[in-house]
């Protein structure tokens, strides 16, 4: 679990942003489905380490908000154009019950068949959008090719989503391919 401490704030605007930022603390909010936003402050060197250490963008952090545990997807983030620092966040609050969805990065597992005729894969989609509980989140779709030869593909309809895990996509696309010249030469 990756908690991160958050205060509510009151102050709002540019004056006051800038007044947290020397303060080293970034403002966000958090919004809730049907609710009222809250704005807070947060420190950003602390935000920055749980992603640095998890290394997925779907990482649920749990703010702690006025001795409440509030379990958040980061939305959006904003950053200084130079610099990158981060500027301001703004996160959605989960619920226990309601589905999220969100995009889940596609590996490829195994080395196909055709590489031995100078195959290469190729990933057409990096990111696959799949619709589940905040809590059964995966970190990648993980997708054997061992079996693919040059010419072969992967449909987004063919992907192993797991258990309460669904795909969501309105056209069935291609996501994964092994190209290179055919017959050997």
């Amino acid at each position: 679990m990756h908690n991160l401490a958050a205060e509510i704030r009151t102050d709002l605007g540019k004056g006051a942003a800038r007044k947290f930022r020397a303060a080293g603390k970034i403002p966000g909010v958090i919004y809730k489905a049907g609710g009222e936003a809250t704005h807070v402050v947060v420190d950003p060197a602390r935000l920055v380490e749980i992603f640095r250490k998890t290394q997925n963008r779907n990482t649920i952090v749990h703010l702690q908000v006025d001795g409440e545990s509030v379990p958040v997807l980061v939305k959006e983030t904003q950053r200084h154009p130079v610099k990158r620092d981060l500027l301001h966040v703004d996160f959605y609050a989960v619920q226990d019950g309601k589905k999220v969805e969100v995009m889940v990065p596609l590996e490829g597992v195994g080395t196909p068949a055709g590489a031995s005729l100078g195959g290469r894969v190729r990933l057409i989609r990096r990111t696959i959008k799949a619709r589940c509980d905040w809590d059964k989140i995966p970190a990648t779709f993980k997708v054997d090719i061992s079996h693919m030869n040059i010419g072969d593909m992967i449909k987004v309809s063919e992907l192993p989503s797991g258990e309460g895990v669904e795909v969501v996509f309105d056209s069935d696309f291609n996501v994964l391919t092994v190209y290179g010249k055919r017959g050997g030469k």
